[in-house]
This record gives C-alpha cells, structure tokens and sequence, in this order.
C-alpha cells in the first residue's frame, strides 16, 4: 500500500522539525502544508526532504489538510495518513495505523484518545463526549474520538468527496468528513493513542465557543436534512449498528419494539420517556453499596476497551472484590461473551482480573456467551438455578441497576441490588448514561407489556 503523510502546520517553529523528522522514520512520502505562517515554521524543515507546500495566506485547517491531501492522491497515494504538528501525535503510531489499514480496508482509521482518559483535562474529554454523541447520530453509528486529527483515510474515500473548505471550516472537516463518509458506506474503526497535553503547548487554534458552534450548525442541518435520522440515534444508544438488529441480535420482534417504544415517547408527549428517567434515576441514587450475609454474587460483564477492562466495569469487579474478602464463603458469578470484536470475553477478563487481586479462581464462575443485558440475566437464572441458590446479589454500576433489576425480575429472579460506586455522583458521564438506560428501559417495558397483551409467545420466551 502506498502511503502518504500530511501535516498542516501554523506558527508551529517549536515542535515542527521534530514532529516532521519523527514521521520520515516511518514514512519518506511527507507533505507538510505552511498554512500561512508569520513565523519561521517553513524555514524549521527547509533542508528535510518533504514535499512542502506553502498557502499564500493563512486559509485554515481544512484548506491546508485538503491541499495536501489532493497533492498525495495526484501523486499515486493509496491511503494518507493525517496528523497534526504541535506534537500531540506520536509518529511513532503511524506503522499501527497502517496496519489497521490493511486489516480494515475502506475505512477511517481514527487514533482514539480516549483509551487514556486520565491524560485528558477533564473539560475537553467531556466536551468531546458531547461531540461524539452528535456526530455518531449524524453518522448513523457509534464514533470514537471524532475530534482526533490523527487518522488514516483510504484514497477510495477521499477521490469520492466534495469538502467546504472555507476557513470558517477548519474545525468542521474533520467532523464532517466522518458524517460524509458514513452516507457513502465508509466507517470508522479507532485505535487507541496518547493523550499527550504539554504543560508549555502552545495555545490551541480551537476557538470553543465559535467553533462549537459551527460544529453544531453543520451537524444539525445533516440531521434535519434525514429526518432527524432516528435509526443513527437508534445505534448510538444502543451501542451497535441498526443493521445488526436484523442478524439477530434482538431479533425482528425487537426492532418492532423499538420503533413502538420510540413511538410512544413523542405520542405521550414524553412523559413515559419522564418516569421512566425518574426511576432509573431514583435507583441509582437510593441503592445501597454494601450487603449482607450473601452467598451469591453476580457481576455483569461489558464491553471492553480495545481488549482492557474499562473503569465502570473495574468498579463492578472492585466492589465484588470487597464482598468476597468480607465473606469467605459467599461465591461469584460473572457474565459476559465476546463483543465489540474482542478475542477475549467479559468474564474471562473479569476473571483474571480477580484472581490478580487475589481472589481464588475456585470461588469464581463465569459465563461467557451472553451478549447483552438481557442474554447475561437469563444465562444467571439458568446457571444459579441448578446451584440453587439463595441470597443473590446483583452488582453494577449505578445507572445500570434499575434496567438490570427490571430485567432479572422479568427471569423470576429477586436480587439484592448493590451499587459498584460508593455514592451517586451527578456528573455528565452519569447522566448521559442514565438517559441512555431510561431509553432502554423504556424499550424492554413497551416490549413486556406488548408481549404479555398480545399473548406472543416468541417474545415472551426471550424476557422470561
């Protein structure tokens, strides 16, 4: 695969020489566009062998990733890999995107930041969780770190594409460019990266008020211009991709569920949608972290983070943990298959992660088919039935208990909910989550009710 690299580069005389002779180690096709500079940025690499391009005047990121772009497909590029120059990218990632291009034909390749969450200012992790949600809608599927510029586009996509790339767009392209790419069949697949955030950068060129706002325009209109594109909401709630639902994921009878429970949101004029939100919330914010005399523990597995353990599901495990020190006798059980493309499953990775801590493996079951909620309280049922147990405790996180709760009653099964976080905590991750459960929620109690008044026997099986 020929591969080419673009850098675009504004009054970046500090990190530039570094960041362009870093890249010729991997890469020799180097095109590095001087968007205007008032400051010796051009003059940094002058004797480097890359393709340097120069704009007249400062024209804006778009413009400049644009002009390099067009100059490495003009040149044979297959793939062009982009980054930007103030060296919050490592172009020592560049042989792992070109990988993942060869593994992941037409398709984006994105280096996902948010692996390494604990290196990101709190203000911009949020603020780009907020611009995933939007930008996944718009896109018709979950997106991974829409903002990051360190990214692989295949040629077959950027020779089909039209870009504005007026400088008020320099902060849009990039999210854009996904949105355009997903109507044409071209998706994203992330690969986790550094988040690299120097004391003595240089001020950011995003300006947040003003190009949020651009952002949102440009994403609203694609919206509007779908009809609000409910099935892209559909998948970024879900976690999944609309077209799967088909595949037997949930089954004909549970897409069907899913548009009436939609349905019935705007028909109610939100007021199911209201209670159902109250309730989540309420159970999240009473349910007790602690428990007493248990002989069963259940912890409900979920998907990993490119193949790590994410921190809600180190939480559910640590308070497992802590019950199993506490009682010497009480058993555990974890659930959980292999999703999201991971070779290893839930369970498993729960499992090892336990027994790390020094909880004795004899003492764990675990579960690794389910695939979902659902999947994972029924495997519980079967599986404790036959141990006959008693006294089971049913641990998650917070925002996930009354969905879980509902759900496991559904199978005849009566836990004792115990929360994996210690105390409530109303920050946004929560309270997205919790509007994501109460939607969910929402849709199992549309699906329930019909199930029982029709009599469907089929649905009835798959909820108790």
């Amino acid at each position: 695969m020929s591969i080419a690299v673009v850098i675009p580069a504004y009054n970046e005389r500090k990190m530039i020489r570094k960041v362009v002779s870093e890249t010729l180690e991997f890469c020799d096709n180097l095109y590095v566009v001087d968007d205007g500079s008032v400051d010796d940025t051009a003059a940094q690499i002058s004797d480097l062998p890359v393709n340097l391009l120069q704009n007249d005047k400062n024209r804006g990121k778009a413009a400049s990733l644009w002009r390099g772009i067009q100059a490495a497909l003009a040149d044979g590029a297959e793939a062009v890999i982009t980054l930007d120059a103030d060296g919050q990218h490592l172009p020592a990632d560049i042989p792992r995107f070109i990988q993942a291009g060869q593994e992941y034909p037409d398709t984006i390749i994105i280096g996902s930041r948010l692996a390494d969450k604990a290196a990101f200012p709190a203000k911009r992790y949020y603020a780009n969780q907020v611009a995933n949600f939007w930008i996944s809608w718009a896109a018709g599927y979950p997106i991974s770190d829409s903002q990051s510029g360190f990214r692989l586009y295949p040629a077959t996509l950027l020779k089909k594409l039209s870009m504005n790339t007026e400088k008020d767009r320099s902060f849009v392209f990039e999210s854009e460019i996904l949105i355009k790419a997903a109507r044409l069949g071209i998706r994203s697949q992330p690969i986790p990266i550094k988040a690299i955030y120097e004391a003595d950068a240089r001020p950011s060129h995003f300006r947040s008020v003003r190009d949020i706002v651009r952002i949102t325009q440009m994403v609203a209109w694609k919206l509007i211009s779908r009809g609000f594109y409910p099935a892209g909401l559909f998948n970024v709630l879900l976690g999944t991709r609309f077209s799967r639902f088909s595949k037997g994921i949930i089954g004909n009878d549970g897409v069907a569920m899913l548009l009436l429970s939609t349905l019935t949101i705007p028909t109610s004029g939100g007021i199911t949608l209201l209670w159902v939100f109250f309730k989540v919330l309420q159970t999240a914010i009473r349910s007790p972290a602690e428990v007493h005399d248990p002989s069963w523990l259940i912890v409900l597995g979920m998907r990993l983070h490119y193949g790590s353990l994410p921190s809600d599901y180190q939480r559910r495990l640590q308070r497992a943990q802590a019950i199993m020190r506490d009682n010497p006798s009480v058993q555990l059980l974890i659930l959980g298959g292999k999703t999201g493309g991971n070779d290893t499953s839930e369970a498993e990775m729960g499992q090892f992660y336990l027994t790390n801590q020094g909880i004795a493996k004899e003492r764990i079951k675990i579960e690794d088919r389910s695939l979902h909620t659902l999947e994972n309280l029924k495997a519980a049922r079967d599986m404790l039935s036959e141990a006959d147990a008693k006294g089971v405790v049913l641990i998650t996180n917070r925002y996930h208990l009354a969905r879980s709760e509902a759900m496991a009653k559904g199978f005849a099964v009566q836990p004792v909910l115990c929360a994996a976080e210690s105390r409530f905590s109303p920050g946004f991750h929560n309270l997205l989550c919790i509007l994501k459960e109460a939607f969910l929620l929402h849709w199992y109690y549309t699906g329930s009710l019909y199930a029982r008044l029709s009599g469907n026997q089929k649905m009835l099986d798959r909820i108790s």
